[in-house]
This record gives structure tokens, C-alpha cells and sequence, in this order.
């Protein structure tokens, strides 16, 4: 009977070391280290034991492999095999199959935090001689870790899955820009262009003046093409932020006279190595049959990929004086001093 009870107990100790493990190994040990630096009461006393790595891994299999074998050897001895079997085989599948596959529990975190301290200083003493064991089990049968990750449809998936991860410390900004690079090169750049409805087309002879500068800002875009001649091939373009009051004189001579031209169906990684190229901020777009039909700006290419324009108003990049205040006022506000009271865990 005292062999029977000892029995079930060694398999309770299963149970519980399974919880143990599963508990250690819920949380990434990056992120574990995180919240343990954080201060934060679990993390801290769990990265006691998880940071000697697969020390504490090869130290729980050992016990776990110890007791329930132990339990199953003492219960043949005890009851008929088939009996033993059918105690023990239910157990082992809630150990192995059914235990890992939930959740953590409050119940499994204190259990876990009760037995760290003994798990820590048991391991301070058997870290070498279980390092070393598992290192060379590693090397030489146990197989490279595989993300799960073929396609890139793949990596979509998984960034999908973390917009959905209520604990994601990830912005929405930050993974729709993911999401956006990684899509980037199925757009075409008639996809994202400015299509030709709207877009101002002027003569190079035209005279700079209130009227003109007033309908380039009336089409609502930020260049206008130029024309030698109605009909004309272009010869260049015109920044509407070139464009001020004082401004005057004939077009030609404030125009960019380079043109460069992509065609509508493109890819967009096509464009942007294309600007990179030429060092242009825009391209005229053609068709086919070497028709007009919009525009492609270096803003249309960020807003595909970024989804917007990153940075803030501040425009005043000519003027010295704003530039270095602007800095020196965000190091005055990162100067602010900060109280720290324990040190970081290394």
C-alpha cells in the first residue's frame, strides 16, 4: 500500500513538473528579460532559473523522465501491468499532449515561483556538467530550428496574427508598413501614379506670375509639366514649392529641365531603383503607344510603401539657425533626469 501511495505521488510530481516547464517556457526568454528588467515579480524570479538556458531544459526532462518512469515501475511491481498501464498512460497523455497545449495558470506561476529558488541553486552547482551535455546532444541529434516561415505569404500571415496579439508592444504603423514592403513589388506604377486629369501642363515660355502660380495651385498637385510647344514633347517640370510671390520671369529658366519617363507597367521596385538612378522626384508616365497618361512622384512611391510621408511640418531645412534649435530643444527634454533604484539583470 506505502509502495502504492509512493507511486501515485512520483506521478502528482510528473504532473507538477510539466506545469513547471510550461510555465518557464510560456514566454519568449528575450521578452522574459524584458519584463524582468521591468521589475516585474514573476519575470524576475522565473529568469533566475531560465537564464541558464538549456541547463534548466536538459535538469527538467531529467526529472520528469525520473518520475514517471519510477512511478511506472513501482505500480508493475504493485498491480498488474495492464493496470499500471491503464493509470499511467492517462496521466502521460495529460502530461505530454493535454498540459502543454493550455494555458498558464495563477496556479502553475506559484507553484513555479515556490520551486525556483531550490531549481536555481540546484542548477548553480550542475549548470557545467548539464551545459555541456546538452550542447553536444544538440550538435549532434538534435535538428536546426525551423521558423514555420516558407512564403512570404508566410510572413504576412504571421504579421496578421500579431495585429491581433493583445499584448503586441508592435504599432499598428509599424506592421502596416511591414505588410506594405513586403507587398511592395506585386504594385504597378500605374497603380499609385498620378493619373494626367488634373495634372498642369504649361509652356516653357510662359511668364511667371500670380495668375500661373494660382493655377498650378488650383490643380491640387505639387508639379506641373512643361511643354516646349502645344503638342509639344516636355522639356522639363516645375515644383509648385519653387513657386513664391517674388517669382518671375519666363518658365524655362526656373524649370527642371530633365525629364525622365516609366512606363505604366513597371513594378514598383522597377521605380524606385529608377529614382535612386536619376535622382529625379518625378517621372512622366506612358503607355504603350508612348502616350501621357500621369505622373510618378517619389510621394507616390513613400505612400505605397510607408503609407504616408513620414516626419513632421518643419519645412525650414535652409535655414541653419532652425535646424540646430530644433535639436537643441529635443535634447534639453531628453536631459530630463531618471531615478533608478535596482540594478538591470545581466
Amino acid at each position: 500500500m506505502t509502495n502504492l501511495i509512493f507511486a501515485i505521488i512520483l506521478l502528482l510530481l510528473t504532473l507538477a513538473g510539466v506545469v513547471v516547464r510550461k510555465t518557464y517556457y510560456s514566454i519568449p526568454l528575450r521578452e522574459l528579460k524584458r519584463q524582468a528588467e521591468k521589475h516585474d515579480p514573476l519575470a524576475t524570479q522565473l529568469y533566475r532559473a531560465v537564464a541558464y538556458g538549456h541547463s534548466l531544459h536538459s535538469l527538467l526532462w531529467l526529472y520528469i523522465g525520473f518520475t514517471s518512469a519510477a512511478s511506472l515501475i513501482i505500480l508493475a511491481r504493485q498491480l498488474p501491468i495492464w493496470v499500471s498501464l491503464l493509470i499511467v498512460g492517462p496521466l502521460l497523455w495529460i502530461a505530454f499532449s493535454l498540459l502543454p497545449a493550455t494555458r498558464t495558470t495563477v496556479l502553475g506561476a506559484r507553484l513555479t515561483m515556490l520551486v525556483t529558488p531550490s531549481i536555481a541553486w540546484v542548477l548553480n552547482y550542475l549548470h557545467p556538467f548539464l551545459s555541456h551535455s546538452a550542447k553536444v546532444i544538440e550538435k549532434r541529434y538534435t535538428a536546426p530550428m525551423h521558423t514555420g516561415i516558407f512564403e512570404r505569404e508566410d510572413l504576412l500571415e504571421l504579421i496578421k496574427r500579431q495585429q491581433q496579439q493583445p499584448d503586441s508592444r508592435i504599432s499598428d504603423e509599424e506592421l502596416d508598413i511591414a505588410k506594405r514592403a513586403l507587398s511592395f513589388e506585386d504594385h504597378l506604377v500605374g497603380d499609385v501614379m498620378t493619373p494626367r486629369k488634373g495634372i498642369k501642363v504649361i509652356l516653357a515660355d510662359d511668364t511667371v506670375g500670380p495668375i500661373l502660380i494660382d493655377e498650378v495651385h488650383k490643380s491640387g498637385h505639387d508639379y506641373a509639366l512643361i511643354r516646349e510647344s502645344r503638342g509639344g514633347d516636355f522639356v522639363g517640370s516645375l515644383a509648385f514649392r519653387q513657386l513664391d510671390l517674388h517669382s518671375q520671369g519666363k518658365v524655362r529658366y526656373i524649370m527642371r529641365s530633365s525629364v525622365y519617363y516609366l512606363h505604366e507597367d513597371d513594378p514598383l521596385n522597377q521605380a524606385l531603383h529608377a529614382f535612386f538612378v536619376t535622382n529625379s522626384p518625378l517621372f512622366v508616365v506612358v503607355n504603350n503607344f508612348e502616350e501621357f497618361v500621369g505622373i510618378l512622384t517619389v510621394e507616390n512611391v513613400l505612400h505605397e510603401l510607408l503609407g504616408h510621408v513620414p516626419g513632421d511640418d518643419f519645412d525650414q531645412y535652409s535655414n541653419l539657425a532652425h535646424v540646430a534649435a530644433r535639436h537643441a530643444s529635443n535634447k534639453e527634454s531628453d536631459q530630463t533626469p531618471v531615478k533608478t533604484d535596482e540594478e538591470v539583470i545581466e
